[in-house]
């Protein structure tokens, strides 16, 4: 099973107010905590919780983006600004009072260099501990974390992808031990690659769309390598059905998979951009080596999230952008 029930079952949240599968009948009293806000999937879980009438409280750091906060601030989000410390994380959880917390920041480098050691675990293993001690200190109980599907290679339960993905891993361990002593419930969704409309990180439907832009050759692999994409929408989706989850009785750690099923290799992605867009992209295939783990096969392994579904197809999705 995909859900590892906890032995410890005192400070349950109580029951979420709709079913797991309804994601609009919330009442406006819910309040949100929100990690990852100024980033893409992050920002787009808080226009979605906002437009359904949840009080939204956005975590940040000194060094955010002040553009995207004061963007959030004129949508009626509450800012926190967080100075690094543990106990300043315990105030502000503890003025927030959320029903749910969200952890959406991640730190991604897809192959990383020396400098990057530090910074991965600082942010994707220290900062999230200091966020389950903080929920700890407070009661707060119900925590949904973006996971990656980086972090089962070629569908082994643990082969991480890159030392991103590790860092990923490793703080889900430090979850399961507050799931179990705490009795806190968190449910962790497990994302293939997520892309939508508005997302300028430079990933490789961005580089696409440049190509396609400016007219310009893009060096790639042999083109064999699987991709499966997400659109964000989508995974927004799953994670307002993983909140649902959360919310239900009883301590518990869930781990579930969130893919739209439709793994293809990178030159079939690439053929099907131009026969969506009506236009020719300049590929250089075989200009770039393989990494150490790429994805040769399709990503099948860990349970589906109950009760979601993808909407939106590729071809709908490529074609909207």
């Amino acid at each position: 099973m995909s859900a590892e029930r906890s032995r410890h079952q005192s400070g349950d949240p109580p029951p979420a107010d709709s079913p797991a599968g309804d994601v609009k009948q919330h009442r406006p009293s819910q309040r949100a905590f929100v990690t990852g806000g100024t980033g893409y999937l992050g920002g787009r879980l808080v226009a979605s919780l906002l437009a359904e009438g949840w009080a939204v409280t956005v975590l940040v750091r000194r060094s955010s983006d002040r553009a995207r906060v004061s963007a959030l601030q004129q949508r009626g989000v509450r800012i926190a600004e967080h100075d690094g410390s543990t106990a300043q994380l315990v105030e502000l959880l503890s003025t927030s009072a959320p029903s749910v917390v969200w952890h959406a920041a991640t730190r991604f480098v897809g192959e990383h260099a020396i400098g990057d050691v530090a910074p991965l675990v600082q942010d994707n293993v220290v900062f999230g501990t200091q966020l389950l001690e903080a929920m700890y200190r407070t009661g707060a109980r119900s925590l949904v974390v973006a996971g990656s599907a980086w972090q089962q290679h070629d569908n082994v339960d643990y082969a991480p992808v890159s030392l991103y993905a590790a860092s990923k891993q490793a703080f889900e361990a430090m979850a399961a031990w507050y799931s179990d002593v705490a009795g806190m419930r968190i449910v962790v969704t497990r994302f293939t690659d997520v892309y939508g409309p508005d997302d300028e990180r430079r990933k490789l439907l961005w580089a696409l769309r440049t190509a396609e832009r400016m007219q310009s050759t893009l060096e790639m692999n042999d083109g064999s390598p699987y991709i499966d994409l997400l659109h964000v929408d989508d995974a927004i989706a799953a994670l307002r059905v993983a909140a649902n989850r959360a919310r239900a009785d009883g301590g518990a750690m869930e781990r579930w998979a969130v893919r739209p099923g439709r793994a293809l290799r990178l030159r079939e992605l690439v053929a099907l951009w131009e026969a969506v867009r009506g236009t020719t992209l300049k590929v250089m295939w075989g200009a770039r080596p393989l990494r150490a783990r790429e994805t040769m096969i399709p990503w099948t392994s860990g349970e589906l999230l109950p009760e979601w579904a993808p909407r939106i197809s590729l071809e709908d999705g490529v074609r909207a952008l």
